[in-house]
């Protein structure tokens, strides 16, 4: 069974609880799943219930967990989801990137959503209190997926993300944040802060 959480508002919290989530109320949108072919009915979740921190800091509504069997639950990138709405392209991408949850890793999507193929019954539904009673093995999505990113890049580069703070530094410099001063015989630069006795010492790429 996976752990997924999906957003009522409280005024409908008491007809979840004691109906379930009905697949043919509840749908997100059709969509044709890779590996099965046809246009199916699918239910949005999230793999973590900070990936919507909007509905869980809204007080009109409340974060459900649901347990549903995996056979059922198939992973997306919601990113592509929004932009393929404009471009055909993209929308193909999305669709071509459809995962069952069986086989997602998790960091893989910056914006992953769970789908859910089926009815989900009141026995497996849970409404979660404030402290969402469980711990999570993860802040959210956005974030695991952009530690994922800097740990592929260092395993690549080897070069602990002096490449990725030089650029970053770069843009303060164009933004007039900071100044730099060039070691160029030993390709160090020193970056100023404008108004601050720090600084930070990178190598030159």
């Amino acid at each position: 069974m996976a752990d997924l959480y999906f957003f009522v508002h409280k005024d409908k919290i008491e007809d979840v609880v004691d109906c379930g989530l009905k697949l043919s109320e509840w749908y997100d949108r059709e969509i044709a799943i890779p590996e099965i072919g046809d246009n199916r009915k699918v239910i949005k979740t999230f793999l973590n219930p900070r990936d919507d921190l909007k509905k869980l800091k809204d007080t009109q509504f409340r974060c459900l967990r649901l347990q549903v069997e995996l056979e059922y639950c198939w992973v997306a990138d919601a990113s592509l989801y929004r932009m393929g709405q404009e471009d055909s392209g993209i929308m193909e991408q999305y669709l071509n990137n459809i995962v069952p949850l069986k086989d997602y890793c998790f960091g893989t999507f910056k914006n992953p959503e769970a789908l859910v193929l089926t009815s989900v019954l009141p026995e497996y539904i849970e409404v979660t209190g404030v402290a969402l009673d469980i711990p999570l093995l993860y802040e959210n999505s956005e974030t695991l997926y952009l530690v994922n990113l800097l740990e592929k890049y260092e395993q690549l580069h080897n070069d602990s993300g002096n490449h990725l703070l030089y650029a970053f530094f770069t843009y303060l410099e164009s933004k007039g944040e900071v100044s730099r001063f060039e070691d160029k015989e030993h390709k160090n630069v020193v970056f100023f802060y404008k108004d601050s006795k720090e600084y930070t010492v990178l190598r030159i790429p």
